[in-house]
């Protein structure tokens, strides 16, 4: 090998993989090897998330600003004409790189014992994700939702302000320091001696700094006569300057449209008192914690659990006086709760999914992103031989359980486009299971596997007539029981006559979600139903005058012709001879078996 090339050590690597390498192959189980390539893995992954958090952050102010600017009318910019859906667009981006800046934070919080934080910032990628989401509602809707693009302005401007002192140790030592003393200034007044230590500024640069990983600009609380001399040490750090609350109802207060007057003495009322009830809080921790008031677990308690409570009653008082001088800001707050209530125009276009997709789906996505940072922070938490008394490893596994699952139903509930043909189409995606005809009518089943759409369409133009729920067993739907299965019948008044179709549910989910009702009139193509997981459906229509075009055994998607119909008008005189008395024998065994359902 080049002296210089890149080198690869087999033992080396497989000793990183597997725990039980020692030498010898025989001691490398597929269990463990497995375990260990996931984990090295996905570690890799998020060591690259790491690396390019700092652009990230960079990118989603610039997304946001853009987004926000040109989503409000069109915009021309050298002779060019730009869309509003241009401006959600770059808002999508920046939701997203938002959502996984904060979503890496999980692994910091995690080392320094701060559940409420850390549980917050694996919300961030659900949170942000769905605000994205609704980015691409008001693209495919053709609408601007005003709450929404307020929140991207406050997100700019706040977002703006903190990654400017953050990302300046001096500026961030200036405002630590400041807040740290002023904090000792109300022990002092208590008599409870306290000095602070120099500010440690950490490792890099002091003008410019990226996200560096725990080197935060600190400064330590000193004491000489403290009463357990177990305590831990206390440090001031960005976060305890209250920074993010303060900077939360700026960017809200600037960005709301009202008078000035009106958002000063909103201002007043707000970022004030926020940052006095901060120096009380932190006075407060640091007594607490050198007092031992519950022993080694003191400071965990008093910062990690009573002060997060105090501090959201706090902000939650706050904001109703906020409210009070702008209630345009309160309506726009209520606006980005409300947008699951958010509702489509009469013509736009549908989303992918199936109607009656359930709850469940969203709560398993939903799941599965807030733990797995937990989760995949264990492996680097353990290489820095940092012991955290958090069950992260069995968080990974289920995680990655629940994002295999979420995988899984998004596949199932999907609803793609089909095309429409001509004749009588297939009403699922699926295998044409049987093909026959019997005392003149026409019985052909689509079975649906897992794999295949399970959402229903209507064969054929027709009325409803009736549709009729029958109780059954839930054995496989390919099987020949499945004929007892439960299943909801539907009848449709056609030209062609009466026309039956037949929903079988499976053994999973044994559900079956009907969008239509009796006497509903519905064309050929249209959504009728959907069976959870697997399942069948079945036709039965008069066979005069019809051909089939499908076999036992062929693949089809729904929309495709299952068989065709001439009608007598298109046949000549001779045909009308031969044909007629068929398709009239046809009718009555038809009719008979009909009455007798």
């Amino acid at each position: 090998m080049p002296k210089n090339g890149f080198q690869i050590n087999p033992r080396a690597f497989l000793e990183q993989l597997c725990p039980d390498y020692n030498g010898n192959r025989s001691f490398i189980t597929w269990r463990s090897f497995c375990h260990q390539f996931i984990i090295f893995v996905s570690d890799r992954i998020l060591c690259f998330i790491k690396v390019s958090i700092d652009p990230a952050t960079g990118i989603s102010g610039f997304h946001a600003r853009i987004g926000y600017y040109v989503s409000g009318r069109e915009h021309v910019f050298l002779g060019r004409r730009f869309p509003t859906k241009i401006g959600n667009q770059f808002s999508i981006l920046g939701w997203i790189c938002l959502g996984f800046f904060w979503w890496i934070q999980v692994e910091y919080y995690i080392l320094i014992k701060d559940p409420v934080n850390a549980l917050i910032c694996a919300a961030a990628v659900p949170f942000f994700g769905y605000l994205a989401y609704h980015e691409y509602l008001s693209i495919i809707w053709k609408s601007s939702y005003e709450p929404l693009r307020w929140l991207a302005a406050m997100t700019v401007v706040a977002g703006g302000i903190y990654f400017f002192v953050e990302r300046v140790p001096l500026l961030a030592g200036w405002l630590i320091h400041l807040v740290a003393e002023q904090s000792i200034w109300f022990l002092d007044i208590f008599g409870i001696e306290n000095r602070l230590g120099p500010i440690d500024y950490g490792e890099g640069s002091k003008i410019y700094r990226s996200g560096s990983e725990h080197q935060e600009v600190r400064v330590p609380i000193e004491g000489d006569t403290w009463k357990d001399p177990l305590a831990p040490s206390v440090n001031i750090v960005l976060a305890c300057t209250a920074l993010q609350s303060m900077i939360i109802f700026v960017g809200g207060v600037i960005c709301t449209k009202a008078p000035l007057s009106r958002r000063f003495n909103a201002f007043l009322v707000t970022v004030p008192p926020i940052y006095i009830l901060n120096l009380i809080r932190n006075a407060v921790v640091i007594w607490l914690t050198y007092e031992h008031v519950w022993g080694v677990d003191t400071f965990f308690w008093a910062h990690a659990v009573y002060a997060k409570i105090g501090s959201l009653l706090a902000l939650v008082v706050l904001a109703i006086a906020v409210f009070h001088f702008l209630p345009e800001m309160q309506d726009s707050i209520l606006g980005v709760i409300d947008l699951p209530l958010r509702e489509a125009p009469e013509d736009a276009p549908k989303l992918p999914f199936a109607k009656e997709m359930p709850n469940m789906v969203i709560y398993v996505i939903t799941s599965a992103l807030v733990l797995f940072p937990f989760g995949a922070s264990s492996n680097s938490i353990r290489e820095q031989g940092i012991v955290v008394d958090w069950p992260l490893e069995e968080i990974y596994v289920v995680s990655l359980i629940l994002i295999i699952l979420s995988i899984f139903l998004l596949c199932f509930y999907r609803d793609p486009h089909r095309v429409i043909e001509d004749g009588i189409v297939s009403p699922a995606d699926g295998l044409v299971q049987k093909v026959s005809t019997k005392r003149g009518m026409i019985h052909i089943s689509v079975f649906m596997g897992l794999q295949n759409v399970h959402v229903n369409r209507s064969p054929i133009d027709g009325k409803v007539i009736s549709q009729k729920h029958r109780s059954g067993g839930y054995t496989p739907a390919f099987s020949k029981d499945s004929d007892k299965n439960e299943r909801l019948v539907t009848k449709l008044d056609t030209d062609l006559g009466i026309f039956k179709i037949t929903q079988i549910a499976g053994f999973l989910v044994r559900r079956i979600v009907s969008y239509i009702e009796p006497n509903e009139v519905i064309v050929k193509g249209k959504r009728i139903g959907l069976i959870h997981f697997g399942s069948r459906v079945d036709l039965a229509f008069e066979s005069s005058g019809i051909k089939i075009k499908v076999k036992e055994g062929d693949r089809i998607l729904a929309g495709q012709t299952l068989a065709e119909f001439t009608p007598m008008s298109s046949l000549s005189v001779a045909e009308k001879l031969m044909e007629g008395p068929k398709r009239l024998l046809s009718k009555l065994q038809a009719s008979t078996i009909d009455k007798g359902d």
